[in-house]
């Protein structure tokens, strides 16, 4: 016996634990040499059958290949034990945690232990500590493996000896990671891994809140969810203050704390990651909150910061919003929980600010096709510079920048004066010296690191208006100018790696899913990380159906739009919220317009059980009410049709809010999102019968005399001798009409009809 198997036989007697599953290890790979091999399962060290055996492996195989097998059986040893441990009813997450470590330790090496003995495993370990949702269990199975989960449970925040998964979206994210850069089979990582980084992450488990809540006597939260108006407010407010003011337990002090060292000054973002969020065809999109974090000052200053944050995204758990959505899909007596995932925010540190250059929202399926060009199946992109907030909600006077994957070139807006308009102008970064997220203009942002010296690819960003052209440009100047130049990302976007790259990883992601998905990435340093990966709910898009578009007369017609992006025939439609832009505008004070948001949402939950749009001006779901109306999902949940009317745009082409949360609630809620802009050609809105029709409000809502000429309900029946409204909308053509007719009770041959 040489050096080498003197070696590998001490490393046998070492694992005498495992010795039965070594040596069947042994057996199968010999199966090619010699089929006559004896089965010594079970044999004791030193029998003959056990000594040939091992003395033909050391004859035949090569020293790192004995090794293998050696670690084979080893690992085939501790899942047997895994398998009866997951299996038995006395269930002990320490023991399992402590069995996954012993597993990790062992080094990976080129052979695996087969399917049919980890796949059981696998479905165990992710329904009780990743998601119980079998949707996810069922795709999460062939990509998750027990080191994966190993590595889970070492970051994990949590009671000893609880289990409790980690929640919706760190679920989804974890997944999306593992499906683009699988952590067993390097074969298949290599497609992706000059490209994708994962930023760290944390899990702060359920059971802390369970915890928390006992501790600090919350359990109300519980029943709030049953409460309705001015009583929920109250109370909701109330338990707000007593959650802030409450403590964690000293033990979940020092988790937190060494998640703050191990983060080594790096900004966090913790992110809501309840069991329902991100599930299939139930993503509560934008209902939860997330919160940026500095993670800077003194150990007291940086714990402070992280438990305000984290009870905060606790206390939206029960917000008015999620509770309404949960009604809206029969949720409301799931008994919810909520985990937080904590990770580092992905960017540089430029002077006092730290963000990502870019950060992006992606739909493998694109709505909005308003090209031939443009295929639906290579997706879309919301793509803003710095922190991705702004490409997920609809805020202030911004546009982000719409990318369709099949022509990222091509662009809605004609002139070079439009591109401007209808550009980014604000970013939002983290401010290290006042800890919060601030909103800077592009421009003050980019002169200011030019005086930081800071080094930032601004060619690949900003497009400079030179000689009446705007592109990209040739020499950084020594300062930005405010209206000769926007932020396009044509640099980035010339170079068709970028692109090309996006489809592919819808296409992977997608294809694994079997159904569309909507992304969020940060992209930094030539780096592209993912951070969150849902079902992308496209509602009853009917992209691939025809609907007749009639010809009728204006009198007869309450809109005409050339803005279609799905089809749809909805008939006998009652009633419409309407907002009259010119009143509405006029109002003194911008808290007069939020007024105008709430009055709107209390007569969409008086029409509950009626057919009704809504048509009022500029950009729903705005936090800025100067733009449009700032409604919430509960203001608008009951209707079929959102209109967006547009008015006094002069022809320029409105922001797109595809892939905003906003849109996502329409979509989901199947309420058919639909821009009106009566002043372009082609478009048609029936101002006189909206002006003139009578306010049918019912009694019980009380409109204030200020709002009397700003909100009414339009009785369609009342102003139309009977007749009832009738919606007709072609993806195809982009057209669409709204129409007053009697009553239909014929089936309309399509299928997209409500």
């Amino acid at each position: 016996m040489n050096i080498n198997e003197h070696l590998l036989y001490q490393s046998i007697i070492k694992y005498h634990n495992a010795y039965g599953c070594i040596l069947n290890a042994f057996r199968r790979a010999l199966d090619d040499y010699d089929g006559t091999v004896p089965d010594v399962a079970g044999h004791k060290c030193g029998s003959k059958f056990a000594a040939e055996l091992i003395a033909a492996v050391f004859e035949l195989l090569a020293p790192e290949d004995v090794e293998e097998y050696i670690n084979l059986g080893r690992k085939e040893k501790l899942a047997r034990s895994l398998m009866h441990f997951l299996n038995s009813e006395k269930y002990n997450a320490t023991k399992i945690r402590s069995m996954l470590e012993e597993f990790s330790r062992i080094p990976a090496g080129r052979i695996h232990l087969s399917t049919t003995m980890t796949l059981d495993i696998r479905v165990n370990l992710i329904s009780h500590f990743i998601s119980n949702h079998l949707e996810y269990i069922g795709i999460a199975k062939n990509y998750i493996n027990m080191r994966d989960v190993t590595a889970i449970i070492s970051r994990s925040v949590s009671v000893p000896g609880t289990t409790g998964t980690i929640g919706g979206k760190a679920a989804g994210m974890l997944l999306a990671n593992r499906i683009l850069r699988p952590s067993l089979d390097l074969v298949a990582a290599e497609e992706f891994k000059d490209y994708i980084t994962e930023t760290d992450s944390w899990y702060v488990r359920s059971s802390i809140i369970n915890e928390f809540i006992a501790d600090n006597q919350l359990e109300e939260c519980h029943s709030l969810k049953y409460l309705e108006g001015d009583e929920f407010e109250r109370e909701y407010d109330a338990l707000f203050d007593r959650f802030m003011q409450g403590r964690f337990s000293s033990r979940t002090l020092n988790q937190f704390k060494q998640i703050l060292n191990d983060a080594e000054g790096c900004p966090l973002i913790l992110r809501s990651s309840s069991f329902l969020e991100d599930s299939i065809n139930c993503s509560f999109t934008g209902k939860y909150d997330s919160f940026f974090i500095s993670n800077r000052g003194t150990e007291k200053e940086r714990i402070t910061e992280f438990t305000k944050a984290i009870k905060k995204v606790y206390m939206s758990l029960y917000g008015a919003s999620v509770i309404q959505y949960r009604k809206d899909r029969s949720l409301l007596d799931y008994n919810e929980k909520m985990s937080v995932l904590v990770q580092k925010v992905v960017g540089q540190e430029y002077g006092k600010y730290f963000f990502p250059a870019i950060g992006i929202v992606g739909f493998s399926h694109n709505p909005y096709c308003w090209n031939r060009k443009i295929k639906p199946e290579d997706g879309m992109l919301r793509m803003v510079m710095g922190l991705g907030t702004r490409a997920v909600d609809r805020v202030g006077d911004d546009y982000p920048r719409i990318i369709s994957l099949s022509a990222p070139q091509l662009r809605p807006e004609g002139s070079d004066r439009e591109k401007i308009r209808y550009s980014q102008k604000y970013v939002d970064v983290l401010n290290l010296e006042s800890h919060e997220v601030e909103t800077i203009h592009f421009v003050d942002l980019a002169n200011y690191m030019l005086e930081q010296h800071c080094n930032f690819p601004f060619r690949e960003f900003i497009s400079v208006n030179q000689n009446g052209v705007l592109a990209p440009p040739m020499l950084i100047p020594d300062r930005f100018e405010y209206d000769s130049c926007a932020l396009t990302f044509e640099g980035l976007l010339n170079r068709p790696g970028f692109t090309s790259l996006m489809k592919r990883i819808f296409s992977k992601v997608g294809t694994v899913y079997d159904i569309p998905v909507d992304m969020e990435f940060a992209y930094d340093n030539g780096q592209l990380y993912v951070l969150q990966c849902r079902s992308l709910c496209s509602g009853g898009d009917g992209a691939g159906d025809s609907i007749d578009i009639p010809d009728i007369a204006d009198a007869d017609c309450l809109f005409k739009t050339t803005g279609c992006v799905r089809s749809a025939s909805l008939n006998n439609i009652e009633y419409a919220i309407y907002v009259d832009s010119e009143h509405y505008h006029a109002l003194p004070a911008l808290e007069k317009r939020f007024d105008v948001a709430r009055l709107v949402g209390m007569i969409n939950r008086k029409l509950a059980d009626r057919r009704f749009i809504i048509m009022g001006p500029g950009r729903w779901g705005t936090n800025n009410p100067e733009l449009g109306l700032s409604v919430k999902y509960a203001d608008i949940n009951n209707s079929l049709v959102l209109a967006e009317i547009g008015l006094g745009t002069n022809g320029e082409t409105p922001e797109l809010s595809y892939g905003t949360h906003f849109f996502q609630d329409l979509v989901e809620a199947d309420i058919i999102p639909l821009p009106l802009f009566p002043e372009q050609a082609d478009n048609y809105l029936n101002l006189s019968l909206l002006g003139s029709a009578a306010n049918c409000l019912p009694q019980e809502i009380v409109i204030p005399a200020e709002f009397e000429k700003v909100i009414k309900l339009i009785d369609f029946a009342q102003v139309s001798g009977g007749r009832l409204l009738q919606l007709r909308l072609d993806s195809h053509s982009k057209r669409g009409i709204a129409f007053l007719a009697q009553r239909v009770t014929a089936p309309i041959a399509c299928s997209i009809l409500k």
